[in-house]
């Protein structure tokens, strides 16, 4: 390979708009920052980091070969993603430095033994991480026609998946963290907090701060000028009449400051600098004894703007207690965080679908039933071409205020989530994602929590802490208990997708528990959008109803009570499995196989809030009674009688709670007509059939 070929092939770079640009072969470091979407966190590849020159050759002539061409034999046809680049090298580097530590300095070298030594290395480390390298192996393996420098000669494994020979076992289920309620919830309803209340406080703090920059209020000397003292006295009986004190130093500066002490978090020294713009007077050391002078009477506190910050609802206090130069930086920076959440959670996209936003991303636009949807315009990168292709995703309102607030604050030309740094625009969120997730947690427990309990609970308490025992002490056991949840990007969209496919017809969870005034159902709300996030949701609805069917079943064979028309098909169903399991007292029959054979249930499940519905057509009474409407339609007070009904203890409750609202009016003063009497009598004596299906009394021993 010449050493001055371009790296790119042709497509890449002119689809980048810069053909025969990009860096050379025998570049000591490939700059691939030009043509990445500018949301991606690798951008240049250094050979400089391979010791051996001779590696470092087959490094570069393998990434060039799979720019170029596939790898058949491991299901890969078309040539590798230029996202793509940075864990290949860093994947394949891994594999050559750890066959050389083995012995083999060079590829050609290598021997079926080295490949075992290499392996049980690799699955030291984890499974995973060794299905990695071994792939990896094959791939170069597979690309040696086109290494002249070195090349593999024994085939690794072959026949073999890299999964299969590191013993990694594919889980069927989604195997991303589901972020839990008790953490999503708080995190979701502060990061709502900064889109609709914190921000504009912050945004009234950064334009009074604007303003005292550009306004021709510099400090000046006040040598000789007596109006100097004057100002500070006006300022300083300001403080003092609206029961404020002077502004303090930066709490997160104490390390520049080791011998100011702190109180209650308050470095007790004067923030001259932020005085000095709010007076007009310039600082001095006879400011500052006056500073002092006058903060030992009235204290001082954090921030030191006149702007005041918005209550926290939970609290009716101010959501933080002020807000200077230094913290208004760094609110604005836990604001960005907050709306990267509020946009992805309830969007559904995916980290990089978020960060490629453009600022003219939202619009709106009536839907099919002439409700006006909210929707953003972007790019799908995942499976799709370098450039990404353009999606819709319909999103709630709250999702536009967010965007409306980011535009607001950000200034990049392309990019939503883009403002101006020190040189140059950068992204606020590039490349760095998780780690601001995390800090922004860390943030809502500082400002929101109290001594002891965090605003965003820990992700393990004492009773589940085996480190724990009855001879820790309350202050250990704390110290012991607080394992913070870890965030990150791909948890949310996978959160989303569970709380679609559990709830109840699937409407999302958070638009109850967050306040959102309007319910959006799924078919609106996630859309068909070309980024997959329907059949993700498809996915975890089919497992919700397999986990609900295998709690029905569990809970026939504990011996509850069922009623209903269906009641005796499932039940009978159900007794068939338990036999083929042999699932009987004392017996733990397989989960697995358990899941199997209740699979084909899940087909016609229909879960309900007064019975669930197993859903046949011939005798369905929704499907006779609505033939004109050319479809069934799902009528209350049909289903308590319908063959298709199904009740379990999980529904009387609900059943009790329905003939208690039904029973209302019956009792109200306010006469009924005879006709609504007879309707409500009815249907209050088809609630009580059902209530005696399922008596209130502890289940019968399990069925043997």
């Amino acid at each position: 390979m010449a050493d001055d070929a371009p790296v790119l092939p042709d497509h890449v770079l002119a689809a980048a708009g810069r053909p025969g640009l990009g860096p050379r072969f025998a570049d000591a470091v490939w700059d691939l920052g030009p043509f990445l979407p500018r949301s991606t966190s690798g951008r240049t590849i250094v050979f400089a980091s391979v010791a051996d020159p001779v590696a470092a050759r087959v490094l570069r002539e393998y990434l060039y070969s799979r720019l170029r061409r596939g790898n058949p034999s491991l299901q890969r046809r078309g040539p590798m993603k230029l996202t793509g680049m940075f864990a290949a090298f860093a994947k394949a580097r891994a594999a050559i430095t750890t066959l050389q530590d083995l012995g083999a300095a060079r590829l050609s070298e290598v021997t079926p033994a080295h490949l075992s030594a290499a392996l049980e290395r690799w699955q030291a480390i984890s499974p995973g991480e060794a299905a990695m390298r071994v792939t990896a192996l094959k791939h170069l393996f597979a690309h040696g026609p086109f290494l002249h420098s070195d090349r593999l000669l024994v085939n690794p494994w072959p026949g073999r998946s890299g999964h299969a020979v590191a013993g990694v076992v594919r889980d069927p289920e989604n195997t991303t963290e589901r972020i839990p309620e008790e953490v999503i919830g708080p995190l979701l309803k502060a990061a709502v907090f900064y889109v609709t209340t914190a921000g504009p406080d912050i945004l009234a703090a950064r334009t009074e701060y604007t303003r005292l920059q550009t306004a021709g209020n510099e400090p000046k000397s006040h040598r000789g000028n007596g109006s100097a003292r004057a100002r500070i006295d006006a300022y300083v009986e300001e403080l003092r009449g609206a029961g404020r004190g002077i502004p303090a130093l930066p709490a997160r500066q104490a390390r520049k400051y080791p011998r100011v002490p702190m109180v209650g978090g308050v470095l007790q020294a004067p923030n001259t600098a932020l005085v000095a713009r709010l007076t007009g007077v310039a600082s001095s050391a006879e400011v500052r004894r006056y500073l002092r002078a006058a903060a030992a009477e009235i204290g001082y506190e954090t921030g030191g703007l006149r702007t005041a910050m918005s209550p926290w609802p939970d609290t009716g206090r101010p959501w933080r207690p002020g807000v200077g130069p230094f913290e208004l930086t760094f609110e604005l920076t836990q604001m960005r965080t907050a709306c990267w959440i509020v946009i992805a959670y309830l969007s559904g996209m995916r980290d990089p679908e978020v960060r490629e936003l453009a600022p003219d991303c939202a619009f709106t636009e009536p839907g099919l039933d002439g409700r006006l949807r909210h929707k953003l315009r972007g790019k799908v990168f995942k499976g799709r071409k370098l450039t990404g292709e353009q999606a819709e995703w319909v999103v709630l309102d709250i999702v536009h205020q967010a965007v409306a607030l980011l535009r607001a604050v950000n200034d990049d030309p392309t990019h939503l989530f883009g403002h101006t740094g020190m040189t140059s625009y950068d992204l606020v969120l590039y490349g760095s994602v998780n780690l601001r997730l995390n800090a922004f947690r860390d943030h809502l427990n500082e400002l929101l929590g109290t001594p002891g309990t965090p605003y965003i609970p820990p992700a393990a308490t004492t009773a589940d802490n085996p480190a724990s025992d009855e001879n820790t002490t309350d202050d250990e056991a704390k110290r012991q208990d607080f394992v913070p949840w870890r965030l990150n990007t791909r948890q949310f969209r996978r959160t989303l997708a569970w709380h679609i496919a559990h709830q109840p017809f699937g409407i999302v969870a958070g638009a109850r528990q967050y306040h959102h005034a309007e319910l959006a159902l799924f078919d609106g709300y996630a859309g068909t959008s070309a980024s997959g996030f329907a059949a993700e949701v498809a996915t975890e609805r089919a497992i919700a109803q397999l986990d609900y069917v295998e709690d029905l079943y569990r809970d026939w064979n504990a011996g509850h009570r069922s009623g209903g028309g269906a009641a005796a098909r499932v039940n009978a169903e159900f007794d068939r499995i338990r036999r083929e399991l042999g699932d009987l007292p004392g017996i733990v029959a397989s989960p697995t196989r358990l899941r199997t054979m209740l699979q084909h249930l899940t087909k016609t499940l229909h879960p309900g809030i007064l019975n669930d519905c197993f859903y046949q057509p011939a005798t369905a009474v929704c499907a006779h009674r609505a033939k004109r409407a050319g479809r069934p339609l799902p009528l209350l007070t049909m289903c308590l009688t319908c063959p298709n009904a199904r009740r379990s203890s999980i529904h009387r409750p609900r059943l009790a709670t329905a003939r208690a609202q039904a029973q209302r009016p019956l009792d109200a003063p306010a006469g009924l007509s005879r006709l609504q009497t007879a309707a409500l009598a009815a249907h209050i004596a088809d609630l009580d059939h059902a209530l005696a299906d399922l008596p209130p009394t502890a289940p019968g021993r399990a069925r043997a």
